[in-house]
């Protein structure tokens, strides 16, 4: 059944409310040196953590898990880094997304099983992405490294420069956008997937309840194979609540175009 876009709009704000909890600030990335792991200066065995009951059995299973309370707790996140390191820090108003290209590797969020996850900061001024690696180290999720990338250096360049380009001018962005735009979300009512045609203006709207992308982003790397030229997605996460939209984008036409959002 055909929906006015409007009422889609709001279904779809809805979605993208802020989380409630505040995250610690994003500092300014340091000069970045790559430190290798040694899981002898970890001292793990000597980590006075916080008292059983106050920590949730499930902290070290899922990544998303140990990344709330890392993100939440100045203490937590203290005692799970490397001595030497500078902690990774995130404001709640910040943009965490995954760029991926094929909807299975969403799949690499919810394996038990990881052993390394990387949060990459990609700073839009500064054309660097600063990497902030964790390991599972004695069945405990710690950061153990950090390292600088220049943003050219990475699988995902092209599409980073246009997405950068993306953010900050508007007028890009609309000549960005293929037409008609496809917006795609699941209708309790239907049970199924509905797919409608979003107005600029609708998705002007939404763009601005999208959290803020203007300065940096975190890109959350799960191992997800990242080959294509032609094809890349792009997934909003609220760190707190779990909620997501997906941009679909594609490169045609030697353009990079965004075709579909889906909630």
């Amino acid at each position: 059944m055909k929906r006015s876009s409007v009422y889609i709009l709001s279904l779809l704000m809805l979605s993208l409310t802020p989380a409630s909890c505040k995250m610690g600030t994003d500092e300014p990335a340091q000069e970045a040196e790559t430190d290798s792991l040694d899981v002898d200066s970890l001292g793990l065995e000597q980590l006075d953590l916080f008292e059983e009951e106050t920590i949730p059995e499930a902290a070290d299973e899922l990544f998303a898990d140990f990344l709330y309370l890392y993100t939440t707790n100045d203490e937590f996140r203290r005692q799970r880094t490397v001595r030497g390191l500078h902690p990774f820090s995130m404001n709640a108003e910040r943009a965490m997304v995954v760029i991926y290209e094929r909807e299975d590797d969403l799949l690499l969020q919810k394996d038990t099983t990881a052993r390394n996850v990387i949060m990459e900061q990609i700073v839009w001024d500064a054309d660097s992405i600063y990497r902030f690696n964790f390991s599972k180290v004695n069945g405990l999720w710690t950061l153990s490294s950090v390292e600088g990338v220049d943003m050219s250096n990475t699988p995902n360049a092209s599409f980073l420069v246009f997405l950068r380009d993306f953010i900050a001018d508007s007028l890009y962005r609309q000549e960005s956008i293929r037409q008609p735009l496809i917006m795609s979300f699941y209708s309790e009512e239907d049970e199924a997937e509905v797919e409608q045609e979003m107005p600029l203006s609708d998705w002007n709207e939404l763009y601005a309840e999208l959290p803020d992308m203007s300065e940096t982003i975190f890109n959350i790397d799960y191992g997800q194979s990242l080959i294509s030229q032609i094809r890349k997605s792009m997934q909003l996460q609220e760190l707190s609540n779990g909620l997501f939209l997906k941009l679909h984008f594609d490169f045609s036409d030697d353009r990079w175009q965004l075709f579909k959002i889906e909630s």
